[in-house]
């Protein structure tokens, strides 16, 4: 079976190599980033490590709080992060230098040349990464492999079921929800190794926004409310013009947009302009009365929802949606679109706590909030109460990984029986 997958593997790759050539010419991606995906990263290390995976910013962000309490805790054990994206590879270099790199291409011997360079005793994978090679891999060394903050989507729940069938499971699974949990015990051979730990996410702690960003957003906001539209996907940013042009005539607000994708940022400056409205870019540094500004700059956005008066969360307009945790923490008032399955555990319980609003009228919800100061607190009141009260997280994870860190032994690898 390893071979048939390896040979898939290599076909598909070579079926999308074109593109990673042509994106790389163009946007200047991946091939900075190619050799570390072969398995050749500059970091060495002699004795047994952590290695952390977060695929891109968000899951990076929420590790963050985890990742600060296990250096805390265990300062001697070597720490080491992956990530699959560029923007989350900045990020992460930013809080751990020299102990980054990028998730190897999930062959064999680009997996085997990580673990002999960074000698991982211990994996966690946030979000549910299921890569064959990888885990046979780590299952051959008997290195443990823990799913933390794990969910399966409704898209996604039929794949994993198959794959699963299919080679190795996780030393321990730890769930974002009971419906991911019953979802995961229909997938795993071994039901009793998941459990429940809550959504890391909650656990969120910005980064502080500067004085100079502040002063920036406020000196261009100036009495207007500020809507922040988030995380916006293809198709989304027409949406959200149309209602502003139609609010901004009798209404006081100016609106930011931060594009889910930095590569779109110059796409929706020049979409703007196209609406006949005047733009500016963060990137310029410099306060214009205009009545939009571009956020195209990487990991501002979780601490610019403090300035936000109202927040839209993207991707819930056209695509499985977004995450409302990060405006939330801030007790701002949250609108959404309809589609949000990825995160439904979670939209669910803002649902039932009163605390967000979801609709298709996007304008009419913008501007009844825009006009109801007290609605506005309420929401945003109940959104931050949600997040207070879900936080916990963190402590179950540090709770549950004493038995692999606590005693050394089990750091070792090839010492334990691992992946399952």
């Amino acid at each position: 079976m390893r071979i048939l997958y390896s040979l898939i593997y290599t076909l598909a790759f070579l079926v999308i190599l074109p593109y990673f050539l042509i994106a790389g010419l163009i946007r200047q991606k991946y091939f900075a980033s190619a050799a570390e995906r072969f398995g050749f990263i500059p970091q060495c290390n002699s004795e047994p490590s952590i290695w952390v995976h977060t695929v891109s910013v968000g899951e990076f962000l929420a590790a963050k709080p985890l990742l600060r309490k296990i250096q805390e805790k265990y300062p001697n054990i070597p720490l080491f992060i992956s990530t699959t994206t560029i923007t989350g590879q900045k990020l992460a270099a930013e809080f751990l230098p020299d102990r980054t790199f990028y998730f190897p291409f999930d062959w064999s011997w680009c997996v085997r040349k990580i673990f002999q360079s960074i000698k991982p005793g211990l994996i966690l994978i946030f979000e549910t990464e299921i890569w064959p090679n990888f885990l046979w891999e780590a299952h051959d060394q008997k290195i443990p492999v823990i799913l933390i903050n794990g969910r399966i989507s409704d898209r996604s729940f039929s794949r994993y079921r198959f794959v699963r069938k299919l080679i190795p499971g996780f030393t321990e699974c730890w769930m974002q929800s009971i419906e991911d949990a019953s979802r995961m015990k229909q997938i795993e051979k071994e039901p009793q190794r998941i459990k429940v730990m809550g959504n890391i996410k909650f656990e969120y702690q910005p980064q502080t926004l500067s004085p100079a960003l502040q002063r920036l957003i406020q000196d261009w906001k100036g009495s207007s409310l500020l809507l922040i539209a988030g995380s916006t996907m293809p198709g989304e940013e027409e949406i959200l013009l149309d209602s502003f042009k139609a609010l901004r005539s009798d209404l006081p607000l100016k609106m930011l947009i931060a594009p889910r994708h930095p590569e779109r940022f110059n796409e929706v400056v020049l979409l703007i302009r196209q609406n006949n409205l005047e733009v500016s870019r963060r990137s310029e540094n410099q306060s214009s009365d205009t009545p939009i500004m571009i956020l195209d700059t990487i990991g501002e956005l979780a601490g610019v929802y403090e300035m936000a008066d109202l927040v839209f969360i993207g991707g819930t307009l056209r695509y499985h949606g977004h995450n409302p945790i990060e405006p939330a923490y801030y007790g701002k008032a949250i609108i959404s679109g309809p589609k949000y399955k990825n995160f439904r555990a979670v939209f669910d319980e803002f649902l039932s706590n009163k605390a967000i609003i979801v609709t298709e009228d996007i304008t009419s919800a913008i501007r009844n909030l825009a006009n109801d100061s007290e609605r506005r607190k309420t929401l945003g009141n109940a959104a931050h109460e949600l997040v207070r009260k879900n936080q916990g997280a963190v402590g179950f994870v540090l709770q549950n990984l004493r038995k692999y860190l606590d005693d050394r032994s089990i750091m070792e690898p090839g010492t334990k029986s691992s992946v399952r």
